[in-house]
């Protein structure tokens, strides 16, 4: 792999006895506090002579901007390059950012199992969106032969971490087992929902109103159903209606309450 001349001088640096630490942190802390207010040209110039100057950090959030056009023009491939410097110095965020474009070919040609593999570092390292991005591949078999307990297993590593989408697919694969698992499935629904994961709603109201997993609560189940609604899954708009004409007036009513005074909350601080 192309070392930049960042490399070449930090290694230089090293030898003469010269530190680059805290001038490449400089960079990095001022390129973030400019990305965060908004004064991307200073987040630019700042991240980008971080990054060159051999800033992990830096080159992570140099090449999302280059990846998403933040402040400069969208260049994937040179998203993907910055990327990789950082995922091969052992950044696992860009590792799984790395792995997505590898996986999904932006930037380069589309790899798979080479997206996979940088999944499965980051998952190793113990990053919820590793683990969360390897289980989806091994659970849908997408370019890999489908391993259910394999992805449950990457899913379940990430949901306790408290990713909400990985919850959500907890949920979805434990109540696709053979014997499946409501009360679980209800546990990790919730969690997820409670974080707004909106495609969660729908389950919840479902299993409320089945009393899956949970006591039958109607009113429950028409509150997610609302909420649902309003994410725009049209299954939780036929809920709704469904819910709509069953339920009294002061039942319909609560509900309605109960959905305007939800607040999601996540449990990742």
């Amino acid at each position: 792999m192309k070392r930049s001349f960042g490399g070449v001088a930090a290694i230089a640096a090293v030898c003469l006895g010269v530190s680059l630490g805290p001038a490449a942190f400089a960079g990095v802390a001022e390129g973030r506090a400019a990305l965060q207010a908004g004064d991307l040209r200073t987040a630019l110039a700042e991240l980008s002579t971080a990054a060159r100057a051999g800033d992990v950090e830096a080159m992570t959030l140099y090449a999302t901007m280059l990846k998403d056009g933040t402040g400069t023009p969208a260049d994937a491939a040179a998203a993907v390059a910055w990327y990789r410097r950082a995922a091969e110095a052992g950044s696992a965020e860009a590792q799984v950012d790395l792995g997505y474009m590898m996986f999904h070919g932006e930037g380069m040609a589309r790899d798979r199992r080479g997206g996979l593999g940088w999944y499965e570092k980051a998952a190793a390292a113990g990053h919820p969106a590793g683990q969360y991005n390897a289980g989806k591949v091994y659970w849908d078999g997408d370019g890999v032969p489908r391993d259910p307990a394999k992805a449950m297993k990457l899913f379940a590593a990430a949901a306790e971490a408290g990713l909400p989408a990985a919850q959500f697919s907890l949920g979805v694969a434990l109540l696709a087992q053979p014997k499946p698992d409501a009360a679980a499935a209800f546990n990790w629904f919730s969690r997820a929902a409670r974080q707004g994961e909106a495609p969660a709603y729908a389950k919840l109201a479902g299993l409320y109103l089945l009393g899956k997993g949970v006591d039958k609560d109607p009113v429950a189940a028409q509150t997610w159903a609302l909420l649902g609604e309003a994410a725009g899954d049209p299954l939780a708009a036929q809920l709704r209606t469904k819910l709509e004409n069953d339920l009294t007036p002061q039942q319909n009513a609560a509900a309605r309450q109960q959905a305007a005074a939800f607040v999601p909350t996540s449990e990742r601080m």
